[in-house]
């Protein structure tokens, strides 16, 4: 069986409804992981996994609201009884933030280990690869597919293509990571069952934080509903699963409104802990 879990569906804006982006997809009864967004663990909890049940974690890109739980997850992993390796696949770059993230907190790591005595001290073992795209990772019937995607200046940054057989079906999901509107994205998401895309909706100027560059940049590098349309529509998914919503509140009825002007699909805004069925 397989299934995906939106576990966060928001962007670096703190929120309580929309923890850090963060993807969960169970395929027989492995479970992989897309981003590492701020809270993970607790709504990994939250949809009953543990982390140390977590096989691969998979990072799109070195944005920090990507990666910035990735040592809680590690650490609360090894705490739930991970006996095996730590999983990482990623962008150039995660390796030496990974091994960052261990110098930051050897003395607080060391300490635990001397005074928990834990068994599971092979939990704590790791291994990171760092990937461009002819990067495939393959496991029994599943195959996960690295691709570039635009979110220039931030290079590389990935989508993934999932494959995997259900009841003798091929089924294709796709994760855009985020992006703006990428051609190369559309090419990997042909005719796929469902793309989970990011989706860039408006930014209210304040000056206390902002400037008018900053409307401008930061809606530069990611995708407007319009476009989020534009791309299912071409590419001919079967299922639009909206995700990485700037800001994290906004106008649902406009999203839908403004996508369905070229996608007429299934059009689905994500919310945290949302399962969607992949048919």
């Amino acid at each position: 069986m397989s299934s995906l879990v939106l576990l966060g569906t928001g962007c670096p804006s703190p929120s309580d409804l929309r923890f850090g982006p963060s993807t969960l997809f169970t395929h027989d009864n492995k479970n992989y992981l897309f981003d590492c967004g701020s809270g993970v663990t607790q709504r990994l909890s939250a949809a009953g996994v543990r982390s140390s049940e977590i096989d691969v974690v998979f990072v799109t890109h070195m944005h920090s609201d990507h990666i910035v739980d990735l040592y809680q997850l590690y650490i609360s992993g090894w705490h739930q009884g991970r006996d095996s390796k730590f999983k990482v696949v990623g962008p150039r770059g995660i390796k030496a933030f990974f091994d960052n993230l261990l110098t930051a907190f050897r003395s607080e790591l060391d300490g635990r280990i001397q005074w928990e005595k834990r068994p599971n001290m092979q939990g704590l073992e790791y291994e990171i690869t760092e990937i461009d795209d002819r990067f495939t990772f393959s496991s029994d019937d599943i195959s996960i597919l690295p691709f570039e995607v635009d979110h220039f200046p931030v290079e590389p940054a990935y989508g993934y293509q999932i494959k995997y057989t259900q009841k003798n079906v091929e089924k294709v999901v796709v994760i855009s990571g985020d992006t703006r509107k990428s051609e190369n994205l559309i090419q990997h998401a042909n005719g796929a069952d469902a793309l989970v895309h990011e989706v860039f909706v408006d930014l209210e100027f304040d000056e206390k934080r902002m400037s008018q560059e900053t409307l401008v940049n930061v809606c530069d590098y990611h995708t407007t509903p319009k476009e989020v349309g534009e791309i299912a529509n071409i590419a001919n998914v079967k299922k639009l699963i909206l995700t990485h919503f700037v800001p994290p509140v906004f106008d649902e009825k406009k999203v839908i409104k403004d996508i369905s002007q070229a996608y007429k699909g299934e059009i689905i805004i994500g919310e945290d802990l949302m399962s969607v069925d992949i048919k």
